[in-house]
């Protein structure tokens, strides 16, 4: 029977191990979410659509690959997990839009949620679902270690309890963008929603308007309503105002360029992306400080990918190999090349270079640059180089033709015809 085949073995299960629960255990709620800000709201402010769009695109285009390493040697394992994976998640669902919600729980939420459709030991659909609508329910029986836990999911108009071994959580250990960073986007908020009303307001003078006279309540409402007819909104901008007598205008100090609106929202915006772990020059060309695209990519994987893909990697291990597997080296891996991509002219260099060393063969070195092979392959290697054979602790000198062993150089052979 191969690997993967479970034709035969359809009502096998595998076994986990779970502490048993009992009438003394304490039972703790943890509810994802409890934010002020909601998702809906924080989608609303464009440095955090922005930096999360940029996350959940990139990592939504990367292959996920099953790998088994033995004795040192890595190889490739084709299997129907990564084709859903890389496919179609479920019916219903491809596996872009899979990895973006992924991408967006674990960001927004902390915790990242995917139910498991088994048939037997195989996998035949993978649901990612929502973050702030999965309550986790923990059992422990000493105070220190979990004994169960009771996953409660409000889903499509119901509330549906799942079972825990059903479940791959990809957990940030923290509480999510939404909660941490709370007061940020509160901030962000604000501050749109003031430069709404002011645009909307825009020809509007701020100050008081004071008249000699004394005004009934219904004159205050008429002049108000007449006055904002006026001159309130972008459309009225550059009337001049006309007062009539008894009427003064006093304007107010408090002013957007007092307020200092525009540096205030560049340090805001700072701050969002700073939440998410991204560099400024990602989403505005004016924080760029790379030389090259190659060093603001390495940036980006090592400091905003790497903690996301490292996660949901070990998540997918966990949840997703059986026993036997894990215990026999394989492991689910993001292909992250795409990334690392440099610019044609570093990419041309740098395999350039790789060929003319020999460390890639020529039609390695043109499959690298999506070009077709050549007949025959050649490594470059130069006859100017010693070769040292650790092993046999043998040198060779390909220029000579010669091989030393021991420190001993052998005598070149008389050629024919010399005495």
């Amino acid at each position: 029977m191969g690997l993967f085949d479970f034709k035969n073995k359809q009502n096998e299960v595998e076994e986990r191990s779970f502490y048993t629960s009992n009438g003394q255990n304490l039972a703790i709620i943890s509810l994802l979410g409890g934010s002020t800000v909601t998702e809906e709201q924080a989608m609303t402010i464009p440095a955090v659509k922005s930096c999360l769009n940029l996350i959940e695109g990139t990592i939504s285009q990367l292959p996920i690959n099953l790998y088994q390493e033995n004795n040192g040697e890595v190889v490739r394992v084709p299997d129907n997990r990564t084709r859903l994976l890389n496919g179609e998640a479920n019916y219903f669902t491809d596996s872009q839009a899979f990895k973006r919600q992924l991408v967006k729980d674990y960001l927004f939420y902390g915790k990242a949620i995917i139910y498991i459709e088994k048939k037997g030991n195989s996998i035949i659909s993978l649901h990612a679902l929502k973050g702030n609508s999965v309550q986790f329910k923990q059992y422990t029986t000493n105070g220190i270690t979990l004994s169960k836990v009771e996953v409660v999911y409000t889903g499509l108009g119901a509330s549906v309890q799942l079972d825990y071994e059903d479940l791959i959580i990809v957990d940030s250990g923290n509480e999510g963008i939404l909660k941490h960073g709370s007061d940020i986007l509160e901030l962000a908020l604000e501050q749109n929603s003031y430069s709404k009303n002011l645009l909307k307001n825009g020809a509007l003078p701020i100050g008081v308007i004071q008249s000699l006279n004394r005004l009934s309540e219904q004159a205050i409402k008429r002049l108000r309503a007449g006055w904002e007819s006026l001159y309130a909104g972008a459309k009225n901008a550059g009337k001049t105002v006309i007062l009539e007598e008894g009427i003064e205008y006093k304007p107010i100090a408090l002013n957007p360029e007092q307020l200092q609106l525009v540096t205030s929202r560049k340090i805001t915006n700072s701050d969002i992306c700073k939440l998410f772990g991204i560099d400024e020059s990602l989403i505005s060309a004016e924080f760029n400080k790379y030389s090259a695209n190659s060093q603001q990519n390495l940036a980006y994987l090592q400091y905003t990918l790497s903690p996301i893909i490292t996660a949901i990697e070990s998540a997918f291990d966990k949840s997703m190999l059986l026993e036997n597997e894990k215990n026999n080296g394989y492991y689910f891996r993001f292909d992250t090349s795409e990334i690392l991509r440099a610019t044609e002219k570093e990419r041309v260099e740098t395999i350039g270079l790789a060929v003319k060393n020999g460390l890639l063969s020529i039609n390695e070195g043109r499959a690298s640059l999506d070009k077709n092979r050549i007949n025959n392959d050649y490594f470059m290697w130069s006859l100017g180089n010693v070769l040292y054979d650790a092993k046999k602790d043998q040198m060779i000198i390909p220029n000579m033709a010669t091989t030393i062993t021991d420190g001993k150089v052998p005598m070149p052979k008389d050629k024919e015809g010399d005495k």
